[in-house]
């Protein structure tokens, strides 16, 4: 049974990209690198690439523009696919882990990295700063900003929108809204991933499927148990704060593992279930920060690799200083392995560097480097030597060209 990548990464941001870009790279002399493929349902970059979002230093800062045009450039350069769209579920199938999407595309692969963050997102990038707000800088400051707003009449009311812990601060802000400088306006309060005991007045349950608004945000499209539901309003506050306590990734894990919760992982980004991997904001522990996504990313990319090239070898690469492999190193040592008659060629990079790194003649082999088709039945095809075809496909492989999927029952 075929499948469509060798690792599928949940979420674009900077967790995600860094863990895709490290599997499809490896960063190595000699590698038989991974076919990954990205989903995300917002923009690339995450959080990354909201307009507050720097990565800093006391003395230091790179801004967000720099931050995403790093991130994103990678990923064309690699040719690494990216498919719009929010992940419902993930689960197995024997060797194979499938992914189904809100869209009804359902995935397969042979390794997975959740790395969703706290909360999945939408189109809030478009908003933020045009009536979209969130909590930020602290506590102290969270108090001053919620009098701020609410010293506002919000026409037809103001949204606010937050996971379950958003409780801790709805007595708050309805009190603020009450007392002497409170402009006493409508407040709707919405809880992703709530449940019933959350219905009040002013409470509701439900999924932000979209914001709404020409210009500035004016409104939601909400999921509820009932159906979509259009809510109008003057402005929305996001309690990111809320999410940083209990995280709303929206995703079943048909798996053994927590759903709407941190994930727990080992040292290297490892899940307890073989071949699941989780990586940034959304893992158990730590301190949520640009530089830890982008460590965790590296980890889980270079622990993905390692996995599914055992899947497909038998044996663990080698990764050098990653990794030092303590062993005697003698004159015939091979970075490459031994490519299997039954493997499959699949390509990587663009059909011009293929047929670049091709020598003349042998040119009609990029019709076959689909996953799809083995080595042998290649060789037959293009009636061409097993041995003599294995060094072409090797040569392209050491070139990051390609990689070789396998037969998975």
């Amino acid at each position: 049974m075929g499948y469509d990548a060798d690792v599928i990464v949940i979420g674009g941001g900077p967790a995600g990209i860094t863990a895709a870009i490290r599997a499809r790279w490896v960063k190595r002399y000699k590698a038989v690198v991974c076919s990954t493929l990205i989903i995300e349902n917002a923009a690339l970059g995450g959080l990354a690439a909201w307009q507050g979002c720097h990565f800093t230093g006391p003395g230091w800062k790179i801004p967000r523009t720099d931050i995403e045009s790093l991130l994103t450039g990678d990923l064309k350069d690699l040719h690494i696919p990216v498919h719009a769209g929010r992940v419902v579920r993930v689960a197995t199938q024997g060797a194979l882990k499938r992914v189904y999407t809100a869209g009804g595309k359902v995935f397969t692969s042979l390794a997975v990295i959740m790395a969703t963050g706290i909360k999945v997102l939408t189109n809030e990038k478009s908003y933020y700063g045009k009536g979209l707000e969130i909590t930020s800088m602290g506590y102290e400051y969270m108090v001053e900003h919620l009098r701020a707003l609410l010293a506002k009449k919000w026409n037809p009311r103001l949204i606010v929108v937050g996971s379950p812990k958003l409780h801790n601060i709805i007595p708050l802000i309805r009190d603020l809204n009450r007392k002497p400088g409170g402009a006493g306006s409508d407040v709707l309060f919405v809880i992703e991933g709530g449940s019933a005991n959350d219905a009040e007045p002013d409470i509701i349950s439900g999924w932000v499927e979209r914001y709404i608004g020409k210009d500035v945000v004016q409104g939601m499209i909400l999921q509820m148990g009932t159906g979509q539901k259009e809510i109008l309003c003057g402005g929305v506050l996001l309690d990111f704060n809320s999410y940083e306590m209990v995280p709303q990734t929206r995703v079943d894990l048909a798996l053994g593992l927590p759903g709407n919760d941190f994930i727990p992982v080992d040292a290297n980004m490892r899940t307890s279930v073989p071949g699941v991997l989780a990586a940034g904001d959304v893992t158990a522990g730590g301190y949520n920060s640009f530089s830890r996504a982008v460590s965790q990313g590296i980890a889980a990319g270079l622990s993905v690799y390692e996995d599914v090239f055992f899947m497909k070898f038998g044996q663990k690469p080698p990764l050098f200083a990653y990794r030092p492999s303590d062993f005697q190193l003698h004159a015939d040592y091979q970075e490459l392995p031994d490519i299997g008659d039954h493997m499959r060629p699949y390509a990587l990079g663009k059909p011009d560097e293929i047929l670049k790194a091709l020598q003349p003649g042998n040119m009609n082999v990029i019709d076959y480097l689909n996953g799809q088709e083995t080595v042998e039945t290649i060789g037959q095809a293009m009636k061409i030597p097993l041995p003599s075809l294995k060094e072409k496909l090797l040569v392209l492989a050491e070139k990051k060209l390609i990689t070789f999927h396998i037969e998975v029952s």
